[in-house]
């Protein structure tokens, strides 16, 4: 249990003492939407920090990435549709709609990058995220990883924060063994209107 702790303060540091500086391009993990298929306060706050780096310069591309969670709730098509309303051009925002978890979201970013020649790159998720999605980064390659996070703290985030230690711990040993490890992802909405669309 103590070990268990230790390391979750040592993820949350390392979240929160993540380096801020000017990228090529900022990545924004999805979370979840509301029924109206409109972002839920998690994922609208994660849009404001990364439209603020848009604003300032430091991230002039924004690739937000996310998975379908149901009919009407593709989470990239929202945050796309937030930040264009904020004034983001629509040929700035890059959508990845298969980014169903953090390795899916960083290969599919990964593989934009190289094929623009970007070598910079800023994530924007909660600060208890970003110790693994810097690791999953710099594993696969792209050695300057910057990042960014809502300056919020919700009581739920105390069960994320306890998740987040097997969840780093897997993919450390993941991407050591094996660098080119595959995303593993069951989503069962996808996989419902997949038996649905098959039998029509």
């Amino acid at each position: 249990m103590l070990v268990w702790m230790l390391a979750a303060v040592l993820i949350c540091v390392r979240g929160i003492s993540i380096r801020y500086d000017k990228a090529d391009v900022g990545v924004i993990f999805g979370n979840a939407l509301e029924d109206d298929g409109t972002p839920k306060p998690i994922l609208a706050s994660r849009l404001d920090v990364a439209l603020h780096c848009y604003q300032t310069g430091y991230c002039p591309k924004l690739f937000v990435s996310g998975g379908i969670d149901g009919p009407g709730l593709d989470e990239a098509s929202a945050m796309r549709s937030y930040l264009l309303v904020r004034g983001v051009p629509a040929d700035h925002i890059i959508v990845d709609n298969k980014g169903d978890n953090t390795l899916a979201t960083v290969r599919h970013a990964v593989d934009y990058m190289r094929e623009h020649h970007l070598s910079r790159v800023m994530l924007v998720s909660q600060y208890y995220h970003l110790a693994r999605a810097q690791l999953t980064f710099e594993r696969l390659g792209i050695p300057q990883v910057y990042g960014a996070f809502p300056w919020s703290f919700q009581g739920r985030d105390l069960y994320s924060i306890w998740r987040e230690v097997p969840a780093f711990a897997v993919y450390s040993i993941r991407l050591t063994l094996n660098p080119n490890s595959e995303p593993i992802s069951f989503r069962p909405m996808l996989f419902l209107l997949g038996l649905f669309s098959a039998s029509h």
